[in-house]
């Protein structure tokens, strides 16, 4: 398989593995490039409570804070190799 074509099956596959992984509860937003710029400052009505090396982890974090009252409701943005954990504003 040429290289350019493997890449992209294995870029789609992961992508299948990382929602197929996101919990029952958790609303997971996997963004683009563009879109993920904006996490950085936090999206409009949004800000980031924490970065994670994992989507795991972002969930994991995100689930405790719905169950401790914190926040009603979460995202994981994938953005530059990191999860970030945005919660609303």
């Amino acid at each position: 398989m040429p290289k350019p074509i493997k890449n992209a099956a294995t870029a789609v596959a992961g992508l299948a593995m990382a929602l197929a992984l996101t919990g029952a509860g958790a609303v997971v937003t996997v963004a683009t490039a563009s879109a993920a710029a904006a996490s950085e400052t936090g999206a409009q009505g949004w800000d980031v409570s924490g970065s994670y090396g994992t989507q795991q982890e972002c969930v994991a974090a995100g689930d405790a804070g719905v169950a401790d009252g914190s926040w009603a409701q979460y995202r994981c943005v994938l953005f530059e190799a990191r999860w970030d954990l945005m919660t609303p504003a």
